[in-house]
């Protein structure tokens, strides 16, 4: 059988991207980096991370919409700009099918592999479908949803879980990570992130409450990723304190740092929950306000459904209730035992490879996925 051709749009967050590299691994560990090539808007995230992942991506010339009025324009004329770029990529890679992943350049791609009468099928990592999913579930065959959706689509939906990067599949030793970020083995650790772009609310929380946990400071230690302009300011907030810590504004080593946690606070996006899932780690959960549909309320009312973290309306984040939340899921071995074990049966390790399978199914393209020592010569 010839190796497969599959298109990925879609990205602008860590969020769309993530899921749509976690793929595109999938993808070159069975059939080779040929196989695969991902179509998104083009912003610095998506550059960074597609650049380091090393896999052919395409920019089209989408804007993602603002709150003006001016702005929506924008996106509506750029989207439509965009169909003839997206469709002269999709139709020069010989794609069988078309993958969108969520973000504004997965729209123009589903009208362009309509057009070509390419399958086109959707990822949503959200419990509130996003609008690009809403008006993409009438081009799509099926989509594929991380956690029960809360709106119906034009197509059919199947719960299979969120793809993750083969990184996170097999993470390290939690002591191990710990080791290799510089910190005690035998300390909980505390990880602090707002998601690929760092989130101000959550950083200055934190670090409100870091006089309050001067007594403590020898109980635990901490694990900071500020996002773009924040790092100085918390490096030198968590050495004023003297408690042990690892500060970075962005890391690709995300999987590392997430293999040492013991618990995270965190904002509730889809990408971010996947993951500190499969690590089995429990979650101080800080919805962002006004994030879309408020999507982000609805994921952490899922997590918090299975006991597997907490939902903390950002009004209530004040020092005093931070602190009784440190004391409560980090410091009591008990607790953290249980909600580790709570996050560990709500993860979707396989959903990749389950994904990827049912894709390949629907195009009559069935293959079974490959063994260890397969993937290993693939990648090689």
């Amino acid at each position: 059988m010839n190796a497969p051709r599959i298109a990925i749009a879609g990205g602008g967050t860590g969020g769309h991207i993530a899921p749509a590299l976690a793929l595109a691994e999938e993808l070159s560990d069975r059939f080779g980096s040929s196989s695969v090539h991902l179509l998104c808007g083009g912003n610095a995230l998506e550059r960074k991370m597609l650049g380091h992942a090393g896999f052919d991506f395409t920019t089209l010339p989408v804007k993602r919409p603002q709150r003006s009025l001016r702005s929506k324009a924008t996106t509506v004329i750029t989207t439509a700009l965009a169909v003839p770029a997206a469709r002269k990529a999709i139709k020069n890679f010989g794609a069988d099918a078309l993958v969108c992943v969520g973000g504004y350049a997965g729209l123009p791609g589903a009208m362009a592999a309509s057009l070509l009468r390419i399958p086109v099928f959707s990822l949503e990592a959200n419990a509130v479908p996003g609008k690009v999913t809403r008006t993409i579930s009438r081009f799509a065959r099926v989509c594929y949803a991380h956690m029960p959706l809360t709106r119906e689509l034009d197509c059919r939906v199947e719960v299979v879980g969120n793809p993750i990067r083969s990184s996170f599949r097999t993470p390290p030793d939690k002591s191990d990570a710990k080791r290799a970020l510089g910190l005690d083995s035998s300390l909980p650790t505390l990880l602090v992130i707002g998601g690929s772009q760092g989130a101000q609310g959550l950083n200055d929380a934190i670090l409100n409450v870091g006089p309050l946990l001067g007594p403590l400071k020898d109980r635990f230690q901490i694990l900071h990723i500020t996002g773009a302009g924040e790092r100085d300011r918390a490096e030198r907030a968590w050495r004023r304190l003297r408690v042990r810590h690892r500060v970075t504004a962005f890391t690709h080593n995300t999987a590392t740092w997430f293999a040492a946690t013991d618990v995270a606070l965190t904002r509730s996006g889809a990408g971010t929950i996947s993951e500190l899932l499969a690590m089995s780690v429990p979650m101080l959960m800080v919805p962002y306000p006004h994030a879309a549909d408020d999507h982000q309320q609805a994921n952490a009312l899922w997590v918090a459904s299975a006991d597997s973290g907490v939902v903390i309306p950002q009004d209530d984040l004040v020092p005093e209730r931070l602190l009784e939340l440190i004391e409560t899921y980090l410091l009591s071995d008990v607790n953290r035992a249980r909600a580790a074990q709570a996050a560990q049966q709500m993860a979707s390790p396989n959903a990749c490879a389950t994904i990827l399978d049912r894709i390949l199914g629907e195009i009559g393209l069935s293959t079974p996925a490959p063994d260890a020592d397969e993937k290993g010569r693939a990648a090689a």
